[in-house]
This record gives C-alpha cells, structure tokens and sequence, in this order.
C-alpha cells in the first residue's frame, strides 16, 4: 500500500538525520534540561541569543514529530510511549521553569517580566490565527526536510517556531505566581492589608501571563501536528 510506503519513507528518513524515533534516551532528558535551563535564564536576562540557542539545544519539537509519525503506524503501544515522552517533555520544561521563577522571585533577580518574557506572554488572542497558520506551514516544511533527510531545513524551522521558549515562559510566571499567592498568604495571616493587594494583583497578573505563554505553545504544536498531518495524507492520497 502507498500509505505505507510513505510512512516507511518517513521513519527511514527521520532515523537517518540521527533520531530513534522508537527511544527517550538519558541523553535527550539531559539535554531537555540543559536546554530548560538556558532558555529560562535567556527568557529571565533578555539574552535573545540564549533562547534562540536552547531551541536547538533541546530539539524540542522531536519528541512531537516523533509522536506524529508513530500514530501512522497504528501502533498503540508505540503510540502510548510516544505520547509519555512528550508529556515528560512538557513536564521537565514546566517544572525547571517554576522553579527559577520561583527563585528569581523570591530574591528578587528580576523583580520585572523582561522584554523576552512579555513578547510570549502579551500576545492578542485575535492574532492566535496567524500564529496556527504559521506553524502549520511549519509543519509542511518539516515533513519535506525530513523527506529530503535535510538536516539543515530541519534546524531552520525548528528555530521558526515556539516550542520551548513559551512554556518555559510558562513555567516562570506559574513560579512567580506560587511565590506571590504564598506572599499574600502570608501577609493575609499577619492582617497586613497593603501587602497583601499588592501580591495579589501581581499573582493574578503572572497568571494571566502564564496562561497566554501556554495557550502559544498548544496552538505551535497544533498547527505543527496539522501541518506534518495533512501533507502525510496528500502523499498517501496522491
């Protein structure tokens, strides 16, 4: 059958540009981290340089690709581990997030969200179309890089789209957020009403900003699982 000629195509290729998609090895969680880090700090300093680098440091998108061509396959089980390393992904990117946010609240480091931090978190929610459509040309582009088992097209996107910048983003402001609603417990315990509005209105505030950072990693994946998708089934169709 063509359409699993194209999806053998499709993992033979992906393997050849040096990812199993079949594995989450200790060194990919190692350099998730790594790259979590980066980018966090990157996000936190307004270092532009630092949170482009991150995005290839981590590859954040392979374990989403990956999970895209195993679901072809029909394979629950594969399909099951695929999805666990991706949830693992979001969870390790989340977590570093919170807390250096935390941390960098409670010291007070950055006592305002940076430039960097705000372009992923103030976004219109009138313009999330354009952001989905974007990312769904991305999607095309990567099944075409790695088709082509183009290593260099595949760098290339990876750095177009948001992956990991907003949700370690996220991960910032929901640290931010616990230390402020911790603050204004605090301050609600000792009767002290001033302190207690002011780390209210700055938890609800970095909630927002976490929500928004979060909703712009979703729509990229989406638009990039839609993209990779629909080109799938025109070449199996065609």
């Amino acid at each position: 059958m063509k359409e699993n000629k194209v999806l053998n195509c499709l993992q033979e290729n992906f393997e050849k540009l040096n990812i199993n998609i079949h594995s989450f090895t200790n060194i990919n969680i190692i350099l998730i981290i790594v790259a979590s880090i980066v980018c966090s700090v990157g996000l936190l300093t307004n270092n532009y340089q630092s949170v482009i680098a991150s995005k290839i440091i981590g590859l954040a998108i392979i374990p989403f690709i990956s999970l895209c061509i195993i679901i072809f396959s029909g394979n629950i089980t594969k399909i099951m581990s695929s999805a666990g390393n991706c949830i693992l992904f979001i969870l390790l990117c989340l977590i570093i997030g919170v807390f250096i946010g935390f941390i960098n609240a409670s010291q007070e480091y950055i006592t305002e969200p940076t430039n960097e931090m705000l372009s992923r978190a103030t976004f219109k929610y009138e313009t999330i179309y354009l952001e989905l459509g974007m990312s769904f040309i991305v999607g095309i582009g990567i099944y075409y890089s790695i088709i082509k088992n183009s290593i260099v097209a595949f760098i290339g996107l990876l750095l177009v789209v948001s992956i990991l910048p907003p949700i370690c983003n996220a991960g910032l402001f929901y640290g931010m957020n616990i230390y402020h609603s911790w603050k204004s417990w605090q301050s609600g315990n000792s009767n002290n009403s001033n302190p207690t509005e002011k780390y209210n209105l700055q938890k609800e505030i970095y909630l927002s900003y976490a929500n928004h950072s979060m909703v712009l990693f979703l729509t990229d994946i989406i638009g990039v699982f839609f993209g990779f998708l629909s080109v799938y089934i025109f070449n199996c169709i065609g």
